[in-house]
């Protein structure tokens, strides 16, 4: 679960542009570095909510975004194994290695002389051969045309489609889970003083069930100041 807390650390982390500690929150929520993993995270999160959307301004005017409109024709895992030469390379959608996301992340790991070489890190990958990775590249390019063809949005004749790049990434955790942090503090403050909780409670409660608690305590205050509005109360 993405909580309140979790929330608020996205946008701080966003709004200050401290990119590797939004990419590594996010990589401990989920579980995962692989981007697959990643874009069924951020679809299921965002929209744990029956009718939960995403406000998206365009040309002046306001979208919503809902779940059938975000993330579509997202790929399944399908690992594939290519003799080249002496190597056995195996290949599948790409993890962020390193806060970098490059169509070389496809290649899981390399075989040789029956040792099998898994590639974990920017070094592991420097060390391929360019010979090797020229033959590897049209299978690779396989998993980055099924990538592409993700849309990150659609809504009628608008959409928006993903490119293999991290900052593609950074603006899909910037529409699932930025709000303003400002407001999520002043929002928290608030929450704190009408209903006593605490800074933990917001560790184990979601950011769309605080919004209830909110909606709710802004209607209470409402209803008190109503009654004690001598107009309202018919007192001259």
């Amino acid at each position: 679960m993405v909580s309140y807390n979790d929330i608020t650390k996205f946008t701080y982390y966003y709004e200050n542009k401290r990119n590797t500690e939004l990419l590594d929150l996010l990589f401990t929520i989920c579980n995962s570095k692989n981007i697959i993993d990643i874009f069924n995270f951020l679809k299921h999160e965002r929209f744990s909510e029956e009718n939960a959307s995403i406000k998206l301004i365009y040309e002046e005017s306001e979208l919503l975004i809902f779940k059938e409109d975000f993330l579509l024709d997202i790929p399944t895992p399908e690992t594939k194994t290519h003799i080249i030469d002496d190597f056995s390379v195996s290949l599948d959608y790409p993890n962020i290695i390193d806060y970098a996301c490059k169509p070389m992340h496809c290649i899981k790991s390399i075989s040789y002389n029956g040792e099998d070489h898994i590639l974990n890190s920017s070094k592991d990958y420097n060390i391929i051969p360019s010979t090797l990775y020229r033959k590897i590249a049209p299978h690779i390019q396989y998993y980055i045309d099924n990538l592409q063809n993700i849309k990150i949005y659609k809504i009628r004749h608008i959409e928006s489609r993903f490119f293999l790049h991290i900052e593609s990434i950074i603006r899909l955790i910037y529409f699932a889970f930025v709000s303003d942090f400002k407001n999520l503090v002043d929002e928290k403050l608030f929450l704190m003083k009408e209903f006593n909780f605490t800074h933990e409670a917001f560790d184990n409660i979601s950011f769309l069930e605080m919004r209830h608690y909110l909606e709710s305590g802004i209607h209470r205050i409402n209803e008190i100041n109503e009654r004690n509005n001598p107009e309202t109360r018919g007192i001259r």
